[in-house]
């Protein structure tokens, strides 16, 4: 078979595989529970069963970190054996096999805990596992803590071989879970385990969640204010969709403060659908909250400086807690419904990706340690960037996306200087206002979350080769540089004198920046939407710049063309002529290159270009 027929055949192949895959998500569904319709004996068994879970738990936890070593496996070493773990601690006494029975293990939980059965067992067993792999992929301290020890309730995974929803219309309580429990088992020709109804108060939409896939486990758990919940794993299926027949587009989601959520698609021929995400709402009543609770702080700090009792300040504190973050919980919701529902509009006729800028170190950039003013390190902390893209994802999910891994379809992409880049020339702008851009190279202004939204699309075509493509992707939208292919970055030695071989290409492909633009300005169009900020922004801005004109020595304008500053920018330039002074010019602070004999710094000097961004 030629070398062309077997890759035909493995694409036929892999069409015929994507088609017919699923998708597995597991979703959360939280459910109160109806603390006052339990009796004494229901409450204090459901208390003593958590109680009893968490103290073997704990030991599973005491085993893991005395004998890490043993039970560590993998390349990376970040996942705990389960199996090397129940050797050590479960017994098997009923295998045919006499090799794989186990009288004697070095800690034996059925003696140590004869209460509990073997399926509860296994299933602390997991959980333990599952927290100290956590502890290993993300770091910190170890879940078991020799100091400082919380008797809090850990909550434990309940298979679904061992409860059961029930339905009963009739009394008047109608929806309870009947677990199956071993805390009050008998002995009668085998072990008889009792059984415990816990009564449930779900919502409708709680039951619309429980009935979009199967029921896989549950646990219980009481929050900080003492109020009991059951929390179901669901697993929905999805059917994956094979849109490769479809023509490609990236969608490039921008996330701001005054603006929530800017989008642009970018197809192979234009730009569309530009669109503004705003919480009006959610701002007016957060800034309420936050108000409120600045004057209460006052108000308490003002009592105990004056030896004043302030417990009533206190009562009212402690009631607002967790308001504020319901309020812009609720609020993120419905923003990410409303980006779910139009990226999915979107999925039925483009091919499509999704790019969404990923922020690091905002927090820290913002806090009190940055100097910045008070009122927008407040505004910073409202903002709730990181729940939106979490969100996001895991609504994809359950509409069949990938979001992970290979041919993922929804990727973060670094959002650094997108919103100050212009994506035309690709070099940096300004922006006098919030919402504006402005680029003194070509001339280029518009809003500044729409050019960042360019921007981060941008960015995921150059890093999926099958986007860089010019005749079947997107690769019109990539500026001449940015497609050819660089060799892998210089490292920095002592040798090299901190020079890399990449800078001098990086700075030689800055003067064509012009020609790039002109090129690029035929895949743009404005006409579907128009910010009404950008209008008024740039009706009353007073830093503008015109990048068409600039003025000579003597006060007269000179025209700037495209043709001049390309013919000037491929025109070589020694360093000699740039330190040459004459009339009619313009002075532009330049680096070291122009020294002369006396060792003071010269200026380079162009007549009728005042960007800053030219190299010598």
């Amino acid at each position: 078979m030629k070398p062309s027929d077997r890759k035909q055949v493995g694409d036929l192949y892999g069409k015929v595989k994507r088609l017919g895959h699923s998708s597995k998500t597991i979703i959360s569904v939280k459910v109160p529970i109806k603390w006052e319709s339990m009796t004494e004996r229901q409450r204090t068994r459901l208390s003593r069963i958590t109680g009893r879970d968490t103290r073997v738990i704990r030991a599973f936890l005491g085993v893991i970190a005395r004998r890490e070593d043993e039970l560590i496996v993998g390349k990376r070493k970040k996942r705990i054996s389960g199996a090397k773990l129940e050797k050590l601690t479960l017994t098997a006494k009923r295998f045919k096999k006499e090799s794989q029975r186990r009288l004697v293990v070095p800690h034996d939980f059925k003696e140590r805990f004869p209460n509990i059965s073997l399926n509860e067992l296994q299933e602390c067993r997991q959980v333990a596992v599952a927290m100290w792999q956590s502890y290993l992929e993300l770091g910190g301290e170890p879940p078991l803590k020799s100091r400082g020890y919380k008797p809090h309730k850990l909550p434990r995974y309940v298979f679904n071989r061992r409860f059961k929803i029930v339905y009963t219309p009739k009394s008047e309580v109608k929806h309870w879970v009947e677990l199956q429990d071993s805390l009050d088992s008998a002995q009668r020709e085998g072990r008889l385990h009792d059984k415990l109804m816990i009564p449930l108060n779900p919502s409708s939409y709680h039951l619309n969640r429980l009935k979009e896939g199967r029921v896989t486990s549950l646990r219980f758990f009481k929050d900080s204010r003492r109020k009991w919940w059951v929390v179901f794993s669901v697993r929905v299926e999805t059917a994956q969709k094979d849109s490769s027949h479809k023509p490609p587009a990236v969608l490039g989601i921008d996330l701001g403060i005054n603006k929530a959520v800017c989008s642009v698609l970018l197809t192979q021929t234009r730009l569309r659908h530009v669109r503004y995400f705003t919480q009006p709402e959610k701002a007016k009543r957060i800034k309420k909250y936050d108000d409120l609770v600045s004057t209460l702080q006052r108000e308490m700090d003002t009592h105990l400086n004056n030896g004043q009792p302030a417990d009533g300040v206190v009562r009212k504190l402690r009631s607002l807690r967790g308001r504020r973050l319901r309020i812009s919980v609720d609020h993120d919701r419905v923003l990410v419904k409303r980006l779910t529902d139009h990226i999915i509009e979107l999925s039925e006729k483009y091919d499509l990706y999704v790019a969404i800028g990923k922020l690091t170190h905002i927090r820290r950039k913002a806090g009190r340690d940055s100097k910045k003013p008070k009122a927008f390190r407040a505004l910073m902390a409202r903002w709730s960037f990181a729940r939106i893209s979490d969100g996001l994802k895991h609504s994809l999910t359950r509409h069949g996306w990938k979001v992970k891994g290979r041919d993922s379809r929804f990727i973060p992409v670094l959002e650094y200087w997108t919103s100050k880049t212009c994506h035309k020339c690709g070099h940096i702008g300004i922006r006098p206002k919030q919402s504006l851009f402005i680029c003194h190279t070509c001339g280029y202004r518009d809003n500044a979350d729409k050019n960042g939204a360019i921007n981060i699309a941008r960015r995921l075509i150059k890093l999926i080769p099958r986007l860089r493509d010019e005749t079947n992707g997107l690769g019109g939208w990539l500026l001449p540089r940015e497609k050819e292919r660089y060799p892998p970055k210089t490292w920095r030695s002592s040798r090299s004198k901190g020079k890399s071989s990449s800078s001098s290409k990086l700075s030689a492909s800055r003067g064509r920046s012009v020609v790039e633009c002109h090129i690029q300005a035929a895949l743009e169009s404005f006409d579907d939407t128009t910010d009404p900020a950008m209008e008024k922004t740039v009706e009353t801005s007073s830093a503008t710049i015109d990048a068409q004109k600039a003025s000579d020595s003597s006060g007269n304008s000179v025209q700037r063309t495209e043709a001049q500053s390309a013919k000037r920018s491929e025109a070589p330039m020694n360093s000699d002529e740039a330190c040459d002074e004459g009339p009619g010019a313009a002075l532009v602070p330049v680096g070291d290159d122009c020294h002369g004999k006396g060792g003071t710094r010269k200026s380079k000097v162009l007549e009728g270009v005042h960007s800053p961004f030219l190299d010598s």
